[in-house]
């Protein structure tokens, strides 16, 4: 589906409301107004950033913070936990059907700690990245999160994944997941799942990051930060990078 294709809302307000609806039923009434719905902060750091042209959210899931009317929802999967996504076009994050230099902004929630190769995720968000444009990363902030018990990944880590043997860095990953967070009695929505599902499904966190750690990658990539936040005040368990492609 190309941009021209794309059927954005008419209407960010309008969108709003009918998501909450459509996520909490007849809780919503009271529910719009809360602020870790409405999320102000998030929305307004990003149309800051980026007040013009049209965006892209990888992963998106039951919620958003971007503009409706000028951004292309976009998911790997059609439910999350039984919750269906309000994407519009479904793909792997490696492997955009997008063209170079198409959007302002790409916007990633809570999807990046799920890659086992986040520099080919990145590199690919860069690709549709027009020149100076943002990526917005709001990823879990492991020492407030269930991964605090979890050792944090480096990027040295990261590149060595080019040059091992997947299968079973995964298992030993998956390992770590299952003794420090599902054992532990954390993620009770991840509780039930096989040790194959949740490799299939994306489920585990390959990354555990703070902003110390994250920022290097990025760099590494030749994205220049822009701002780095180690609180989301509407988001409280997560952190924000906010980072710039070269012009």
């Amino acid at each position: 589906m190309t941009l021209e294709e794309y059927n954005f809302s008419k209407n960010d307000i309008i969108f709003y409301i009918a998501n909450v609806i459509r996520n909490c039923k007849w809780k919503s009434f009271y529910k719009l107004f809360h602020r870790h719905v409405r999320r102000p902060w998030s929305r307004k750091i990003l149309l800051t950033h980026s007040p013009l042209g049209y965006g892209l959210e990888v992963g998106c899931g039951c919620w958003t913070i971007a503009p409706a009317t000028r951004t292309v929802f976009s998911d790997g999967y059609e439910e999350h936990a039984g919750n269906k996504s309000l994407a519009k076009v479904f793909f792997d994050t490696n492997q955009i059907p997008y063209e170079n230099n198409s959007f302002e902004f790409v916007l990633s929630e809570h999807v990046l700690e799920h890659i086992f190769q986040p520099i080919q995720a990145l590199q690919e968000w860069i690709r549709v990245l027009k020149k100076g444009g943002k990526i917005f990363l709001f990823l879990p902030h492991s020492d407030r999160t269930f991964d605090q018990n979890r050792k944090k990944t480096t990027l040295e880590e990261i590149k060595e994944r080019t040059n091992t043997d997947t299968v079973n860095k995964k298992k030993e990953i998956l390992e770590d997941w299952i003794n420090n967070v599902i054992q532990r009695g954390y993620a009770d929505h991840y509780q039930g799942y096989s040790e194959e599902e949740m490799l299939q499904k994306g489920l585990i966190h390959y990354n555990v990051w703070v902003p110390d750690y994250i920022v290097p990658l990025l760099e590494h990539l030749g994205l220049k930060i822009l701002g780095s936040y180690d609180v989301v005040p509407d988001r409280k368990d997560s952190f924000l990078v906010i980072c710039q492609k070269g012009e």
